[in-house]
């Protein structure tokens, strides 16, 4: 499912994506990873900054565009 839901990103031109499922985090479209630990980590979006909190974060997979953080997700936060 997570191609289609890809695919609509593309077709509708939408800024950012974000998905959380099963202690996954998916962003496609951030532009930087501003902060990793193991605890936290931020993500710089074109309009804000997502700050994840939790336990045993880890970047399971990363491109150019897209990142997959596992772990304790315990807070999702938007800073403008």
């Amino acid at each position: 499912m997570r191609i289609i839901k890809n695919l609509q990103n593309f077709l509708y031109d939408q800024d950012y994506y974000i998905d959380i499922y099963n202690n996954c985090l998916h962003v496609y479209y951030y532009e930087d990873l501003q902060n990793l630990s193991s605890t936290l980590i931020e993500l710089k979006l074109k309009e804000f900054i997502l700050k994840i909190e939790g336990k045993d974060l880890i970047v399971s997979e990363m491109d150019k565009h897209e990142i997959l953080i596992k772990g304790k997700i315990d807070a999702v936060r938007f800073l403008r």
